[in-house]
């Protein structure tokens, strides 16, 4: 990427600012350090640098958004355990710290005791089927594909996907197998993507985790400006941002 060489200008014309998305952590770190050092405030945005001295951390709390998906799957899917042939679990990048968060909030409210005892035992079962898809659509789609022949044709499923692009694969795989119907697999994307929320409105996927990008560039903006005016510095770097659902009818957490 040119991310780098992006923040080496923004050094070079003496800018006031910097808010970035990094898209290399290990790249972005020494330049994001030279900024610090010449007192230039640095917010990063959904995903963040370690080992960098930063005015705020603006990200989806992504375990809190597993949470969030497993506690739909408990409270509104209108499914109980024993309906299911198996509940699948496509996992994204190992060690990428999205799909670290996003694993941990779904098991882990699952074997809560707030999920109660059937659903615990699901989480401990050979019902409880875990694939590796990159996030990546084609990895997913793949692996996917790869797995049907050892479904049950008639059976119900979940699907809990930690991003849409790979939700994107599941659905493709199941549309190109005609011993499966889409209607059995109550299928969770994570991001909110524009294609996500597509899907959603077609019925092929059930709900999306969304990311709210609006409110994180927002409170970027807010916390920058309070800085450059005032010299106010956020009480803490770390800024979590609470998920939301698609649809918003949706939501677990509504009373």
């Amino acid at each position: 990427t040119n991310q780098p060489s992006q923040v080496e200008d923004a050094i070079v014309k003496g800018s006031a600012a910097i808010i970035m998305n990094p898209l290399n952590k290990d790249a972005t770190e020494g330049v994001l350090n030279d900024a610090v050092s010449m007192d230039i405030p640095v917010i990063t945005v959904d995903t963040t640098v370690e080992g960098v001295d930063l005015l705020a951390q603006i990200a989806t709390d992504n375990e809190d958004g597993g949470k969030f998906a497993a506690q739909w799957v408990v409270k509104k899917s209108n499914l109980k355990p024993s309906d299911l042939a198996g509940l699948i679990h496509m996992r994204g990048i190992d060690g990428h710290t999205a799909h670290i968060s996003r694993y941990k909030g779904f098991k882990d409210y699952l074997a809560s005791p707030e999920a109660g005892k059937e659903w615990n035992d699901l989480e401990k079962s050979d019902k409880y089927i875990e694939l590796t898809g990159d996030f990546a659509q084609d990895v997913a789609q793949n692996v996917f594909e790869a797995k049907l022949s050892a479904l049950d044709s008639n059976g119900k499923y979940i699907v809990y996907c930690e991003n849409d692009v790979m939700a994107i694969g599941v659905i493709g795989a199941i549309m190109n197998d005609n011993r499966f119907n889409l209607k059995n697999f109550t299928i969770i994307g994570f991001d909110g993507s524009v294609e996500g929320k597509k899907l959603v409105d077609e019925g092929k996927m059930a709900i999306t985790v969304v990311q709210d990008f609006n409110l994180i560039g927002k409170k970027a903006a807010i916390v920058m400006n309070n800085y450059l005016k005032d010299g106010k510095s956020p009480e803490s770097a770390q800024m979590p941002i609470e998920v939301i659902m698609y649809p918003a009818s949706e939501n677990p957490r509504l009373k």
